[in-house]
């Protein structure tokens, strides 16, 4: 009988063991692409306030897309990899800090993040070397609604990471908290087979156009301001405007033009809330003569002119272009401020792009993805494994899991038949050694790939793959 007991107890270990193999075979968890998205992180504000202060006299810029946000900036164009828990991402755009007159001159650029469950590790080129930056802990990694997402990481400096900052910190210091997200990547459709003639761009008549963009940040401390600890608030894009992080986009341009003289309209609205602070600038529209331009947007259901330039449209590459053009506020726009900024006060500069053919290549937008899902605390950190799907498109799971548990269940049943009879059964010897059980101790998990601490390897590289040994010994487990 015990033997008997024993046989049945292994039995069930083995159907259990099938069940989990077969779960694992029926949900492979391969890398994804990731792309999109942001990352925040304002280094550290004392560092900031430093900068601008009376002692540094310094200033701080950003560029290729960085732009400031809610008191720190924010990177943009995640690109990068989610396997198994772990995200390896880079990012793009730069903040510049100088100060002392030149003594102080520092960039850092291109952040990127390697994290796996709760820790992980922030990269940064600062003036072109990259370098480890900082320790991250304390926030889970989520992947839900196709984002990968970390919300308010703990950063503690690194050693290499004071040297960048010339010893003005010392190693294990805290550094302001980093935020990021990127999404995942969707599998893209064939493209079906058009004709030559349904390819083919309309003829324009006389100088209309279509599909133009517009591209204006309206002011970067009007961003800071309203983001900022006095207004407290944020921004939403609708109705076709697109959010770039340092500059908002509006598409759908249409009217007239000519490399002197256009007359374009735009569709979106940008709207900026807060305490104090009550604004929607919408469709946008620029007109020219001669080069010498005003941009006007309807606000509260009227009309009005927001800023003057001067640009004539460049064409190359298929574009009637005006790239970065300077802008100045109008007398009109005061009141729209709220008196913040003054007639003539330099506003964000403004790109027009005026495609001429349908493949033409627009100007790239800063991609800041999709808002991360906000966590709930009954939510586990690790993503459900999708699980795969027949060329039917039927889920195996449906016959797989219940094939597996009939087996367990039916072993299940014979090992409390058995205890049952052992207990009822006057000639069972009372004396006899326990059933064999299952192993207790559990197989160690293989080991994680460690960023690299000198901050040597490059910014996708991706996790160290297991050694011969381990799989001979994951074999014999």
């Amino acid at each position: 009988m015990p033997h008997a007991t024993a046989r049945v107890t292994r039995a069930l270990f083995v159907a259990t063991a099938m069940v989990a193999s077969l779960l694992l075979w029926a949900s492979p968890a391969g890398a994804e692409d990731l792309s999109g998205g942001r990352l925040d992180w304002g280094v550290k504000e004392s560092f900031r306030n430093y900068i601008t202060g009376p002692i540094a006299q310094g200033s701080v810029q950003t560029g290729d897309g960085a732009s400031t946000a809610n008191g720190a900036y924010r990177f943009h164009s995640a690109s990068g990899s989610y396997d198994g828990g772990t995200a390896t991402i880079d990012y793009r755009g730069w903040v510049y800090f100088w100060g002392h007159d030149g003594e102080l001159d520092v960039t850092f650029a291109n952040p990127s993040v390697e994290y796996s469950g709760s820790s992980g590790t922030l990269y940064v080129y600062v003036n072109g070397s990259r370098t480890d930056m900082a320790s991250l802990s304390g926030a889970s990694l989520s992947a839900s609604g196709g984002t990968v997402s970390v919300s308010g990481a703990s950063a503690t400096l690194t050693a290499n990471g004071a040297t960048a900052f010339a010893g003005y910190y010392e190693a294990g210091q805290a550094l302001n908290p980093v935020s990021f997200s990127a999404d995942v990547v969707a599998s893209q459709p064939e493209p079906e087979q058009t004709t030559e003639a349904a390819t083919e761009a309309p003829e324009a008549e006389d100088d209309t156009v279509g599909g133009a963009i517009l591209d204006w940040g309206v002011r970067t401390s009007w961003r800071e301001y309203v983001s900022g600890n006095i207004a407290e608030g944020s921004w939403t894009v609708a109705d076709g405007a697109a959010d770039g992080g340092a500059v908002f986009r509006f598409p759908e341009g249409a009217g007239t033009a000519t490399t002197t003289d256009y007359e374009l309209s735009y569709k979106g609205t940008v709207a900026f809330t807060g305490t104090n602070v009550d604004l929607a600038i919408t469709d946008p529209a620029v007109t020219a003569t001669g080069g010498a331009g005003v941009l006007s947007a309807e606000i509260d259901g009227e009309r009005i002119d927001l800023v003057s330039f001067e640009a004539e449209l460049t064409e190359a590459d298929d574009l009637l272009l005006a790239e970065a053009v300077p802008t100045t506020l109008t007398e009109a726009a005061v009141p729209v401020f709220g008196g913040y900024y003054q007639a003539g006060d330099p506003m964000d500069p403004l790109t027009i792009a005026v495609p001429l053919t349908e493949d033409a290549a627009l100007p790239v937008l800063p991609d800041l993805g999709s808002d991360p899902d906000e966590p709930t605390p009954a939510a586990s950190t690790e993503p459900a494994p999708a699980a795969a799907a027949d060329e039917d498109g039927a889920n195996p799971l449906i016959w797989i899991v219940p094939a597996a548990l009939v087996l367990v269940m039916g072993a299940a049943a014979a090992v409390i038949a058995l205890k049952r009879r052992k207990r009822t059964d006057p000639d069972a010897d009372e004396a006899s050694e326990p059933a064999a059980s299952a192993p207790t101790s559990e197989p160690t998990p293989s080991e994680t790939a460690t960023p690299a601490e000198n901050g040597q390897d490059g910014p996708t590289a991706p996790p160290a793959e297991s050694s011969p040994e381990d799989t001979e010994a994951d074999k014999e487990k």
